[in-house]
């Protein structure tokens, strides 16, 4: 390709890392920096004989999308290739990538490839000369981003040269919970020691022809009343009254349908697995089911919470157990009396006359509109789109309506995969639809249409996000609307995150304007700290997997308490699965019907079939073919561990006090199978 044509503001931002410089360019949202990105990269690629460039993405759906959009345009001059999670490149990233001027992935499966030992899936840092890092305002903490930059710091701090040129895109640094101009500044140098930033690059001189290009939507609040009555949600408290009383444990809190009772039955129902008080335990996760349909209740219709319960009661119970018969006979004897108050008209929500108030306004029958509602929960967005083609008024021809939301697990409402999420946005680009209901995914990176209305619907999130959603409302004469009860929470974050854009701003500025080397002494300081605390971390890690012998620890059911194997009993595959290997754990579980689907595949192995305690039916994870060999996955959240210290509960595997040995697939069949080689 020629040079690509920059508009004259995407020059200025560019130009600091056109000289070389570790940049961070910040332009906001449908100002062009994924074009700005591809500008670098290209003229780095010409000028640097053996140049290789990795272009990062922080979600899977981005990698493919920069492939075949704005990375497309290298392609005539360059070998570009696209590696995602459903990529079967992953597995030899290392031959991939020495074939490749461009590679284009999630920062996780760099961050697999700088830590394998396996030489076909192995690289280097030093193996690129360019790092392009989109959307890195999350090189921060945990996140993968950081831990790549962490790798990166420590070299650079211990001399190493040759490390790779960094381009940081972000329409948003955010001022990581500041409340001051001091802290936001802090925040601000934190990010740039993160990426090793020498510049952050912004329009000052081109303003006005990047908001002729950009412009920004008009901000309305439109504010609805609370319901004057609610009975549905009254007769839910005084069954969650009922099952508290049950428990023998008051409700101290008083306050039902929140987050802060979520957030104390969650610890309630983990307190009660590592005591295995089997009683507590269960009520508990019926209580956050009650607790859910009353947060239902709050954002959309009676009937989305009483359906919500309903499946939940309709699915299999352990019915020998006394505890869930309890729970079931009272669902029993309150669902007709909330059924019937479910569809009483005269108590449903009033944002929704209001959200149906906006959508009647911006999407005439001959207009051209395009709108985002954003919400919360994938639950939130499936519920609204079933009151939208239940509301008379508004399912005509001229609104076309989907749901767009995440990927991730551990919902209750089916997650969409990554083609279903690219053919909505497709069709929403066509035009065949009009209208999305989204989570969070479509705030950021998404290569969406300019929209002419977009819904915050009760939504309370940070000046990030904020940025992000009003970024999508670009159309001309675009309007920019925060749905939400009168003087509430939502309001108020909202009005808060104007404040933190203005000090996100100046913050920025500050940072430009600090003398060179005050500048670079303060970030070699905050690098300094970074890499320390983090090798610290690091040795904590390792020590505590060495706390206790596997031969000492123990897994019981999370459920029915039963113990069912040893910590010696778990293997990893591939740094990642555990797997139990002892030939007697097949005794403690049943195999479901029907083998898992899963989008991507992998390399030596293939997903089977779900696997439950066969005690009590509780899901353990699921069954792998591992070249010709059935082993069960365990997921861990579904067990309590017990070690000669304590019992408790983990989410993730990495967190566990003993160590695990890699999966030896000879010595395993030769002690299986009785086998010699």
């Amino acid at each position: 390709m020629e040079a690509m044509e920059l508009r004259p503001y995407q020059q200025e931002a560019v130009a600091p890392a056109l000289r070389g410089l570790n940049s961070l360019v910040w332009l906001p949202t449908g100002a062009g920096k994924t074009r700005v990105a591809v500008h670098v990269c290209w003229q780095h690629l010409q000028s640097r004989r053996g140049g290789k460039v990795a272009v990062l993405v922080n979600k899977v759906h981005l990698v493919e999308q920069h492939a075949t959009k704005e990375f497309s345009a290298l392609q005539d001059s360059f070998r570009v290739t696209a590696i995602s999670g459903d990529s079967s490149h992953k597995s030899f990233f290392a031959c991939v990538m020495k074939r490749s001027d461009v590679v284009i992935c999630t920062a996780q499966i760099l961050q697999n490839a700088l830590l394998s030992a396996e030489e076909d899936t192995h690289v280097e840092l030093t193996d690129f000369s360019l790092l392009v890092i989109d959307e890195c305002h999350h090189t921060h903490k945990e996140a993968v981003y950081n831990k790549i930059m962490l790798s990166y710091l420590q070299r650079k701090l211990s001399g190493q040269r040759e490390l790779p040129q960094v381009l940081g895109l972000t329409a948003s640094p955010g001022t990581g919970g500041a409340t001051s101009e001091k802290e936001a500044v802090e925040h601000i140098l934190q990010i740039c020691a993160n990426l090793d930033i020498e510049k952050i690059a912004s329009v000052q001189e081109e303003v006005q022809q990047l908001q002729s290009h950009v412009p920004q939507p008009r901000k309305q609040y439109d504010l609805c009343q609370e319901r004057a009555q609610d009975p549905f949600a009254e007769q839910l408290k005084k069954v969650m009254e009922q099952i508290h009383q049950y428990m023998e444990i008051p409700n101290v809190l008083q306050d039902f349908g929140t987050q802060t009772y979520e957030q104390y039955i969650v610890d309630l129902e983990k307190r009660a697995a590592e005591t295995f008080s089997r009683r507590t335990r269960v009520c508990a996760l019926h209580l956050r089911r009650y607790n859910d349909a009353l947060l239902i209740n709050d954002a959309v219709r009676m009937s989305d919470a009483f359906r919500c319960l309903q499946q939940f009661y309709d699915t299999e119970r352990d019915m020998k157990d006394p505890t869930e018969r309890f729970l079931a006979a009272t669902f029993e004897e309150n669902r007709e009396k909330l059924q019937a108050l479910s569809g009483d008209q005269r108590y449903e929500n009033p944002r929704l006359s209001k959200l149906e108030e906006i959508l009647r306004e911006h999407f005439q029958p001959l207009g051209i509109s395009r709108g985002i509602v954003f919400t919360k929960t994938r639950q939130c967005a499936h519920s609204l789109l079933g009151w939208l083609q239940d509301t008379g008024a508004l399912c005509g021809q001229h609104v076309r309506a989907a749901v767009l939301t995440g990927a991730g697990c551990g919902s209750q409402t089916g997650r969409m995969t990554q083609n279903e999420q690219q053919d909505v946005i497709k069709l929403f680009r066509e035009g065949a639809l009009n209208l999305l209901f989204s989570t969070s995914v479509a705030e950021e990176g998404l290569d969406i249409p300019e929209c002419n209305i977009v819904v915050r619907y009760g939504l309370m999130t940070n000046e990030i996000a904020m940025l992000q959603a009003q970024g999508r409302a670009r159309a001309k004469n675009s309007v920019y609307s925060v749905l939400a009860k009168a003087n509430s929470r939502e309001v108020s974050r909202e009005l808060l995150n104007e404040n933190l854009v203005e000090l996100m701003e100046k913050a920025i500025r500050v940072v430009q304007a600090m003398p060179e080397r005050e500048y670079r002494l303060k970030i070699k300081e905050l690098q300094q700290v970074a890499v320390a605390s983090w090798l610290l971390k690091e040795a904590r890690i390792r020590e505590r997997r060495q706390l206790h012998d596997p031969e000492a620890v123990y897994l019981y059911c999370v459920n029915c308490s039963v113990a069912v194997c040893r910590g010696s009993d778990i293997r990893t595959v591939e740094g990642m699965h555990h797997i139990n290997i002892n030939p007697s754990f097949g005794l403690y579980y049943k195999v479901s019907s029907g083998k898992l689907q899963f989008q991507r595949t992998f390399k030596d192995w293939e997903p089977g079939c779900r696997i439950s305690c066969s005690e009590c039916s509780q899901d353990w994870g699921m069954e792998m073919m591992y070249r010709q060999v059935k082993l069960p996955i365990l997921c861990i959240k579904n067990f309590v561990v017990e070690t000669p210290d304590e019992k408790r509960r983990y989410k993730k595997w990495s967190a566990v006090t003993f160590p695990i040995k890699e999966f030896d697939y000879m010595e395993y069949c030769s002690s299986t199978h009785g086998l010699t080689f």
